[in-house]
């Protein structure tokens, strides 16, 4: 599989190159199957929307999934197989520790891995409501990480690498504020299905976004003591 690198480390970097590529691919056939069910459903919705929904007409559903709903159907699918992603993803932390010492953010890289997992448990188990967006976003944001990565370990040139960061704050700050949709239907008497489970997700969710913000103020500040 590798060689050892003065006893330190195994050669991993064509697995790596193979192991980026499948979830950057993976991701993309993730987020154009969501999207088109997405699509599906809203037009499906739109026919005959719930009398509380309002402007959101056929996205109701996308803020608020109806209390009485379960996980089956096509957009569930697709909740499936991302969780069952995340298992696969594990192997990141395996390859990164098999170099023979942590990449920097090290702490980030796992943290991330083991609680998305369990957040995306939470998504089919209390049938969550918002996760479809959080699916949609996230697969969309691995497509062009994945990417990053694979072009990174093969030592491609990457002039966009500080976008990858930027995109990922984009991310949570998108789905922060339809969190924040969500949080007025239900201060307003609407009944979300997986509410509670919502919260979780949130609070998850602002961790990663603090954290990220520091790894793109560390690379600025790298940037600047290279500069002097």
């Amino acid at each position: 599989m590798g060689k050892v690198r003065g006893g330190k480390g195994v050669e991993t970097k064509m697995l790596q190159a193979v192991h980026n590529m499948i979830l950057c691919v993976g991701s993309l056939i993730m987020f154009v199957g969501t999207l088109r069910e997405l699509v599906l459903r809203v037009q499906q919705e739109a026919v005959a929307p719930p009398a509380e929904a309002g402007a959101l007409g056929g996205m109701y559903f996308f803020f608020c999934e109806a209390a009485k709903t379960e996980p089956r159907g096509a957009l569930f699918f697709w909740s499936y197989i991302y969780y069952l992603s995340k298992y696969y993803e594990l192997l990141d932390t395996v390859l990164q520790l098999l170099k023979g010492r942590p990449p920097p953010h090290f702490f980030l890289h796992v943290y991330h891995h083991a609680v998305v997992l369990v957040m995306a448990w939470a998504w089919l188990e209390y049938v969550q409501t918002l996760q479809f967006g959080g699916l949609l976003f996230n697969t969309a944001v691995h497509v062009v990480m994945y990417y990053y990565y694979f072009r990174r370990v093969l030592n491609l040139p990457v002039p966009w690498k500080r976008l990858v960061t930027q995109f990922q704050i984009i991310q949570f700050g998108t789905s922060a504020a339809c969190y924040f949709v969500t949080l007025y239907l239900l201060a307003t008497g609407a009944e979300c299905r997986g509410s509670r489970a919502l919260v979780g997700n949130f609070v998850f969710n602002m961790t990663l976004l603090y954290q990220f913000f520091g790894v793109l103020g560390g690379g600025e500040g790298e940037k600047k003591k290279k500069a002097k």
